[in-house]
């Protein structure tokens, strides 16, 4: 890969700051945490082997044969996660296939661990030791990085990734097996990050994770509904195969209590009246615990919405005063 003149024409045009400005990106560390960290798995990874496999993800082929669907997203926390027939994929930012970028923006600082050659010399180093903030950095791209040499596997997927605008147009095919040749050998000698252990993550399971473990009770990793009205159809999808569950046994029963041998039956009889009440009852409990369910996420957003306010209204008004003065 050839250097370009410019890194500037390698980055996004506007940077989402924390306090959610936009901004001119530079090639600070808080820029490059933003775009490659993923602290949100990280957090979770004593859990990530109920949402996915510790083997390299599959390659784009494999992914269009299993019909799913390659939706661009550029958070970095939701590379390789997949719903339904869809899985999220962020684009390979081409800075990061610039060898000298690297060398000049990811390499360790002097006095990390991790400064010479990746490896620690003993133990007892190894207890002593940091890592710098530019090398935890680098563990993500590298694992990102590798994360696509399995991906782009063969030439088929490498046309796969530049009709979905995964890569550069620009990139060859010999190109690209040179790259991958380079960071295999690297990935052999430098740590990655430990979320890149894994490959395809399931969302579902994900939010189940962020909910049971009280990190996100509410949303979960990512909210799974995009409206109230699609929170209750899904639920409501639920409640009709549940009555249509209890309409079949009812049925099944009232025949039972036909015939001779079962209406002579204490437990059965005992059994139809103890299901018969649960048919009348579960439906109703159910469609409370939705409701009661609704009712907390809509006072949970609307709490989170008014704190948000508040807070993005002082720091708008902070801005316009400077600006003003």
């Amino acid at each position: 890969m050839q250097k370009p003149s410019s890194y500037d024409d390698l980055l996004p045009a506007p940077y989402r700051t924390p306090n959610d400005d936009i901004e001119p990106p530079t090639l600070t560390i808080d820029f490059l945490k933003e775009e490659l960290q993923v602290e949100r798995l990280n957090d979770i990874h004593h859990w990530l082997w109920l949402a996915g496999r510790p083997m390299p993800a599959r390659p784009l082929y494999y992914q269009k044969a299993l019909r799913r669907d390659i939706v661009v997203h550029e958070r970095m926390d939701l590379h390789l996660v997949w719903v339904d027939n869809r899985i999220f994929l962020k684009p390979i930012p081409r800075y990061l296939l610039d060898q000298q970028f690297w060398q000049e923006h990811l390499g360790c600082r002097a006095g990390c661990s991790f400064s010479t050659d990746g490896r620690h010399d003993s133990i007892q180093k190894r207890a002593e030791s940091t890592t710098c903030e530019r090398c935890k950095i680098h563990q993500c791209a590298l694992g990102f990085i590798l994360s696509y040499a399995a991906l782009i596997s063969y030439e088929s997927d490498l046309c796969i990734a530049k009709d979905a605008n995964l890569v550069s147009s620009e990139t060859t095919w010999p190109a690209w097996r040179s790259h991958v040749k380079k960071v295999l050998a690297e990935g052999k000698r430098r740590k990655i990050n430990k979320r890149y252990i894994f490959g395809e993550l399931r969302l579902a399971r994900l939010n189940k994770i962020y909910r049971y473990t009280w990190r996100s009770p509410v949303r979960g990793y990512v909210s799974a509904y995009t409206s109230y009205v699609h929170f209750w159809h899904r639920n409501l999808v639920r409640i009709a195969s549940l009555f249509a569950y209890l309409v079949v046994v009812l049925t099944a029963m009232q025949v039972g209590l036909a015939t001779r041998r079962l209406q002579d039956s204490y437990a059965f009889q005992q059994a139809s009246f103890g299901f018969t009440v649960f048919s009348v009852l579960a439906p109703l409990g159910f469609v409370g615990l939705v409701s009661a369910f609704s009712l907390g996420a809509l006072l949970y957003n609307l709490n989170a919405t008014f704190a948000y306010w508040k807070k993005r209204s002082a720091t708008v008004e902070q801005a316009c005063a400077g600006n003003i003065a």
